[in-house]
């Protein structure tokens, strides 16, 4: 009787790029990209970080992924990349000094990981240069299987066996989604933002006081469109 040996599985790999001691330069870059957005916290809906208001609870766990369709950065091809912040912090998100971690799907080459990593720390300028007030440290940026999809008003994340997300927008009366628009995070995420609710929020990093497996707590996603043209590159 042959015996079945279950498949080690691969941890993200290190990049030994930005960490709280060697963070990426502040260093405007020409940049364009379209894609689509999922946010999902342990907060209740609405995330209040999206309109200036402290965690439900006192402290903040939660996941920025972006998809990014079509993109370049500097020159370099980003399309079909994607790039996942977790996040934690305490009290109000103005000058919370977040802990980040930036994961950058395996696929990426390490040109792609450097300027994805610093554009998505907010250190590129343009709109994600809103990113930069909101980084108090850098934990660390690592390769892994991202898997972002969007299916209806559905929407799902893994990342590794580290963070795994799935959200339903809610409805209005007219059964289409409810929007939220005009708001704090509209310019680093997106304009618009459909208003959800997690059916899972799973984040494993307990090291790093980043720990949760939840449900029934806030989710956002829609569409975004990045552009920035330093001033003597124009």
């Amino acid at each position: 009787m042959n015996e079945h040996h279950p498949t080690p599985v691969t941890p993200p790999v290190p990049v030994p790029l930005p960490t709280p001691t060697t963070p990426p330069r502040a260093n405007e870059l020409s940049y364009q990209m379209s894609g689509d957005f999922l946010e999902v916290c342990d907060c209740f809906t609405v995330c209040p970080c999206w309109i200036k208001l402290a965690p439900s609870e006192g402290k903040c766990t939660g996941v920025f992924a972006w998809s990014i369709d079509q993109g370049r950065i500097d020159g370099t091809d980003v399309s079909d990349r994607c790039v996942v912040s977790v996040s934690t912090h305490e009290g109000a998100p103005e000058g919370a000094h977040q802990r980040v971690m930036l994961f950058i799907d395996e696929g990426a080459s390490d040109r792609q990981v450097a300027i994805l990593s610093a554009t998505f720390a907010g250190l590129s300028g343009g709109p994600l240069a809103g990113l930069a007030p909101m980084l108090g440290e850098l934990i660390a940026v690592r390769r892994a299987a991202i898997d972002i999809s969007f299916s209806g008003r559905r929407a799902s994340l893994t990342v590794g066996r580290i963070i795994a997300a799935q959200s339903a927008s809610l409805l209005g009366a007219n059964g289409q989604a409810t929007v939220l628009s005009h708001a704090r995070l509209s310019t680093v995420l997106g304009e618009q933002a459909e208003v959800g609710i997690s059916q899972r929020f799973k984040v494993s990093l307990p090291t790093h006081g980043m720990d949760c497996d939840l449900k029934g707590r806030s989710a956002m996603r829609g569409s975004f469109h990045y552009a920035n043209e330093p001033a003597g590159r124009r």
